[in-house]
């Protein structure tokens, strides 16, 4: 497409969204994704400052909870602070894997000196899942390594005797620590702005919500004759990924992510909140990764298989697009490529995936061709290609990253593909993120 035609499609776009959405409630919806509110960060400063939208209602989940509630913060015209600059520095400020999740010290103990520990790094997969699903199907398969091949007299059957205790793989205090830090409930008060974030009780088993004031509600929306809660207590809860970090007491009652029941709370901006408009963003790309030795997997594969890539992979495809559409109040924003995965804290990829957020942002809501699309998620696996080129990303049990293409050896031809990649977009006029994109990173 000629650059003077992409460029007049872009602008001609941005008026007539701008007029569609003018007094309008505009609602911004978030998935869970762990990390992968990276993606999310970068959708939401297109959205700001691109196209100078600006919500009233804000719902989310899990981190998307997170999000949501700094977010509804709102701006000081005074101060000149902006919400937006505040969610984005949170993921410009992770630096290493403490900063959101630590160990406990019997999952510690299995990962390092369990013999088979090496060899299962290499096969679990990232996949592109919901960050639920991604997590739990690298614990079932270390599960099932383990009834496969039983540890030695290594130290892990200790570990497993504390495992069987715990009430979590990782501790929970990185994220408590965050969320306390970051979040200003007077500000939430006072901003005018609805919030809602979703939890699952395990005592009742139901998704209910928190709003800004710590009243909590069920899922129909009927208010539940209960104490408020504290904003950041429930938006611990929301984000308490089951397995993966402890459940949250609120209110006499714990609680569990509500991705469990609702991966991208949608429904609820669209049937009771008044939404003109909803702006509902995917953290992570869906999909089931391909199985072609079924007949030879066990029972916590099997079982790995069922309830932890295709059901939920199957909630999330009927949020998204349920059976008679969302219709025109809702566009929704979902990656074409997981530049890292949920548990993956790493400053070169974390900024690549809020630029690839901002980008594919554009392409959807501006319905720019598959041309664009297309570059857009080469300018971010190019991106994952350096870093790859620099060595192993820490993770877990250091997974791969996913769809990236080959990998050269030499960082330096992976930074001047990129280059290209970026002068060709920016020459042909379609919206690009503020900053180098990644070309002067140093190698």
């Amino acid at each position: 497409m000629a650059e003077l035609d992409l460029q007049k499609i872009v602008r001609t776009a941005r008026i007539n969204l701008r007029r569609r959405m003018a007094r309008r409630p505009i609602a911004f919806v978030m998935s869970g994704g762990g990390s992968q509110g990276s993606f999310e960060a970068g959708v939401l400063r297109f959205l700001y400052d691109d196209l100078g939208l600006r919500p009233s209602i804000l719902v989310g989940s899990s981190v998307g909870a997170i999000i949501a509630a700094k977010l509804a913060e709102g701006d000081d015209e005074e101060t000149g602070r902006r919400a937006i600059d505040e969610v984005e520095a949170i993921w410009r400020g992770l630096r290493t894997n403490a900063d959101m999740w630590v160990m406990e010290p019997w999952l510690e103990k299995l990962r390092s000196q369990v013999t088979w520990a090496s060899g299962l790094r290499g096969r679990t997969g990232a996949g592109a899942q919901s960050a639920e699903s991604n997590q739990a199907r690298v614990i079932l398969r270390l599960l099932g390594e383990l009834v496969r091949n039983p540890p030695q007299t290594d130290g892990t059957i200790d570990a497993l005797r504390a495992a069987l205790k715990a009430r979590s793989l990782v501790s929970m205090e990185p994220i408590r620590e965050l969320v306390e830090r970051e979040l200003r409930p007077e500000r939430i008060a006072g901003s005018g702005m609805t919030l809602r974030v979703g939890a699952v009780s395990l005592e009742s088993g139901e998704l209910r919500y928190v709003d800004g004031d710590g009243r909590l509600y069920e899922r129909d929306g009927t208010p539940l004759d209960r104490p408020r809660v504290r904003v950041q207590d429930a938006v611990l809860a929301s984000a308490s990924i089951p397995v993966m970090y402890p459940p949250t007491e609120l209110g006499g009652e714990y609680y569990v992510d509500g991705g469990v029941r609702e991966i991208l709370p949608l429904a609820l901006a669209f049937n009771q909140l008044g939404a003109g408009h909803i702006f509902a963003v995917v953290a992570s790309k869906p999909g089931v990764e391909p199985w072609h030795d079924s007949g030879d997997r066990g029972l916590f594969e099997l079982a790995r298989r069922v309830s932890v890539d295709i059901a939920p992979d199957e909630t999330l495809r009927k949020e998204i697009d349920p059976p008679r559409g969302w219709g025109r109040r809702v566009t929704v924003i979902v990656p074409e490529v997981d530049v890292h995965d949920s548990l993956t804290i790493d400053p070169e990829l974390i900024a690549a995936a809020i630029d690839y957020g901002y980008m594919r942002a554009a392409d959807v809501i501006l319905e720019l061709d598959d041309e664009e699309a297309q570059l857009s998620a080469e300018i971010a696996r190019a991106r994952m290609r350096l870093r790859a080129a620099k060595g192993p990303v820490p993770g877990l049990l250091q997974e791969e990253l996913p769809d990236m293409g080959a990998v050269t050896a030499d960082a330096a031809k992976e930074r001047d593909t990129l280059r290209k990649l970026v002068e060709f977009r920016r020459a042909s006029g379609a919206p690009m993120p503020p900053g180098s994109c990644g070309t002067d990173v140093e190698v």
